[in-house]
């Protein structure tokens, strides 16, 4: 594992004492170390100090599930990017620190607005799935405070690093401080702060419109994904999507055509949901080789190479589009460079979609899809150069 250093540039003295550290927590973690910690944070975005923590953590516990907090929330100043962007631009910034991601499990946990006791109830369902015996945090008002009121007794060792961090660990600066620094045209800073995933992955346009009010916002209600799958027709633009017809017994956009998508997980990665909604409503294994990058590179059918794309968050309280309960959708794109009777062979739908088959795009933006899912296709569409 190697250390995130708070210096650009290191004496001698400097580089004799991490050494001497990573090779002491190197012995520890051989002999001592044990355990699972659970450390929470909304990481918006993740800077070199939320780093240095989870490397600190691993020097001391065998396993980490990394909770991103606020999962749905975006648009606004404080949380200016999707947890899809924060998972990778961490995973990514793991990476190059050399940490093994097996050691790794992250985990997705949405607000409750004044509700302390369904959070927490979210929480108490990690600590039970992954058996944690150590809680990460620091936030005195809106965690240790409720909990101490609430007379709320923990199965687990607290772990306070605001207190207990070593100053080898510790960097003075704070998300607030790296989102004002892209504001600002600060690039100095900004590469001062940022993690090595956040610079690689950038997000720079999400971050600005956030902070000036001119992003999309996150609204409550369904949370989902929507996933375009599109193949290649008999012309250059002929390009085909794959969807199918919603049961008639749907309460919304009943008998509609629809591309596979639906609701996001409790805990669940954006990531995961997308996947597991194309395998079972079209039948299509969709493997992510590597999470850390954008997009996404993917295995799909066990012989097609390709990328998954993230589109854009789609957000409506209207119910002639989001149905009866509103909310947001994330929308991702795969493009597979293939035939569509050749995809048309390995469908086979799991779920409430029926005659799922790959369909000309602009016959189904003639025809309309449920939701918001035209207004997606037309997105797509323009990006593959089609112009209904």
């Amino acid at each position: 594992m190697r250390q995130v250093s708070s210096s650009s540039i290191l004496g001698a003295g400097d580089i004799f004492f991490n050494a001497f550290w990573a090779f002491w927590e190197y012995l520890y973690g051989l002999i001592w170390r044990k355990g699972c910690a659970l450390y929470i944070g909304r990481f918006a975005p993740p800077h070199k100090g939320h780093i240095n923590v989870i490397l600190w953590l691993l020097s001391l516990y065998e396993h980490l599930v990394i909770g991103i907090g606020s999962c749905y929330e975006v648009g606004s100043k404080r949380h200016p990017l999707l947890a899809v962007h924060r998972e990778k631009m961490l995973l990514a910034s793991l990476t190059q620190a050399n940490v093994d991601l097996g050691r790794i499990t992250i985990v997705h946990i949405p607000d409750y607005v004044d509700n302390f006791d369904a959070w927490w109830n979210d929480v108490m369902s990690v600590v039970k799935l992954y058996r944690i015996t150590h809680f990460v945090t620091g936030n005195e008002e809106q965690i240790l405070r409720p909990l101490k009121e609430k007379g709320i007794g923990v199965p687990f060792f607290l772990v306070n690093p605001e207190k207990e961090l070593p100053k080898r660990y510790s960097l003075p600066y704070h998300a607030t401080e790296l989102r004002e620094a892209i504001m600002r045209g600060d690039y100095e800073m900004y590469l001062r702060i940022a993690s090595a995933g956040t610079i690689a992955l950038g997000r720079f346009t999400e971050i600005s419109q956030a902070m000036n009010g001119t992003a999309t916002q996150f609204i409550p209600g369904r949370q989902a994904v929507d996933l375009i799958i599109t193949c290649n027709g008999l012309g250059a633009d002929d390009y085909h999507v794959i969807c199918g017809i919603r049961k008639s017994s749907k309460e919304n956009f009943p008998g509609w055509m629809a591309i596979p998508g639906g609701g996001i997980g409790n805990l669940e990665s954006p990531l995961d949901a997308v996947v597991r909604e194309g395998r079972e409503e079209t039948g299509l294994e969709i493997k992510i080789v590597n999470r850390t990058l954008e997009p996404s590179n993917v295995i799909v059918a066990g012989r097609y190479i390709a990328e998954m794309r993230f589109v854009k968050l789609f957000s409506t309280n209207n119910p002639k589009l989001g149905g009866r309960e509103g909310g947001s959708s994330q929308l991702f794109h795969i493009h597979l460079d293939v035939a569509a009777d050749e995809i048309e062979l390995l469908l086979k739908s799991e779920s409430d979609l029926r005659d799922v088959k790959p369909r000309q795009i602009r016959e189904m933006l003639q025809k309309g899809l449920a939701y918001q899912q035209t207004e997606m296709l037309l997105m797509v569409a323009v990006q593959l150069g089609i112009f209904p």
